[in-house]
């Protein structure tokens, strides 16, 4: 069958079925290379200069354990959540399954006015495979010699917490269902629920966990806990979209950057907090509680598209993207694969130029650049299929 009859003579009831094949023997790809608007997450990272100053902090914390933050500022549509994605992936990948003690937690701000959430995630994300850190942990402390113990408690400043451990530590000796049931208790009064008799009676606590400072408090003890007995070197927090945060009162989100800049200051050691959010969003901020802005002062400014030359590198990367991924295809593995243009570059220096011309800010948005190249290529795909 020759190439140009390809989409046209395949049967109508296959034709969906035979998409993938077609545009792989046609173009060298899959599907469409290019993300539209709408799909804000699961697509490439191009590398760009932010990378290596990103980098350079991650080697700095994996060594000293220092906390570091990172605001990345940008308006929407540069490459933010991208950014945050990418390292997401990248940290998971080459730290988190390596039993070393490094954590990843990926957090989005959604429109609630209270930062109880991002806490409680954290404290579920040091849970790994089903396994409780506290119980991982605990039993890390029990393989420690006397000395190392005593400084391990020592890591501890709420009389509460060194309580709970105390009863967790003692607990070891008793039948494996009543461990679980303490570490159980222990959880939830970390989490903030209610103190209950059983709390009091197995864990000798007495007070329950309200007030963003009481929580904070206690993750810092068992985030410095854990890492006395060598069950946690570092937490990475990458939070998106901090910029939704506005929506709130005034005296609400002043609430919530005070927490922010508390939960900051509870761990001068084994954080990584990479934050993204809008310049505007930066500033007031940085206003409206000014010790912020010390915090944030670490700042990667990400920056739209600013020539033709920029754009047709991120063209180019997607187009090899795509490819490479269609080549590394188990579908794809005796398709013939064709050479073809589905989009060209001189084309796709055109939509640069057309978005260049209307464009709101000094540059093309990374978005809007691919959002236009994904209609164009669809456009010539539903022409192949006609």
């Amino acid at each position: 069958m020759p190439l140009e009859n390809l989409f046209a003579e395949a049967p109508a009831k296959g034709r969906r079925a035979n998409r993938a094949r077609a545009l792989y023997q046609y173009a060298g790809v899959l599907t469409n290379p290019f993300p539209s608007a709408a799909q804000t997450s699961d697509h490439p990272h191009s590398p760009i200069d932010a990378d290596n100053e990103v980098d350079s902090a991650v080697k700095s914390f994996i060594n000293d354990s220092r906390t570091h933050v990172i605001v990345v500022t940008a308006t929407q549509g540069i490459g933010k959540t991208n950014l945050l994605n990418a390292y997401e992936r990248a940290l998971k990948d080459k730290l988190a399954d390596t039993g070393r003690g490094f954590f990843v937690i990926r957090y989005v701000a959604e429109p609630e006015p209270s930062f109880d959430p991002l806490l409680r995630s954290i404290l579920e994300h040091l849970n790994q495979d089903g396994e409780s850190h506290l119980r991982r942990t605990i039993e890390a402390y029990d393989e420690l010699k006397n000395h190392d113990q005593q400084s391990a408690l020592r890591a501890i400043r709420t009389p509460e917490v060194r309580r709970m451990v105390s009863a967790l530590i003692e607990s070891q000796s008793l039948p494996e269902e009543e461990r679980e049931w303490r570490y159980d208790l222990a959880q939830h009064w970390l989490m903030g629920l209610p103190v209950r008799k059983a709390h009091r009676e197995e864990l000798d606590v007495f007070f329950r966990l309200e007030t963003v400072e009481s929580k904070t408090r206690a993750l810092r003890d068992v985030i410095y806990f854990s890492a006395s007995v060598g069950t946690l070197q570092g937490v990475f927090l990458l939070l998106d979209e901090i910029e939704k945060a506005t929506i709130y009162s005034r005296s609400i989100l002043y609430q919530y950057l005070f927490a922010l800049r508390a939960l900051i200051d509870a761990l001068p050691q084994y954080l990584f907090l990479m934050l993204a959010m809008t310049r505007d969003a930066r500033d007031r901020y940085g206003e409206m509680i000014p010790a912020l802005r010390a915090r944030f002062a670490h700042e990667i400014a990400l920056q739209p598209l600013k020539g033709v030359d920029q754009a047709l590198e991120l063209y180019r990367f997607y187009i090899h993207t795509a490819k490479e991924e269609a080549q590394n295809s188990e579908r794809a593995r005796n398709w013939d694969e064709g050479d073809f243009e589905l989009l060209s570059p001189g084309t796709a220096a055109d939509v640069f130029q057309e978005l260049s011309k209307r464009a709101t800010v000094e540059g093309v948005r990374q978005r809007d650049f691919l959002n236009a190249l994904h209609e164009r290529a669809n456009t010539k795909i539903e022409q192949l299929f006609e």
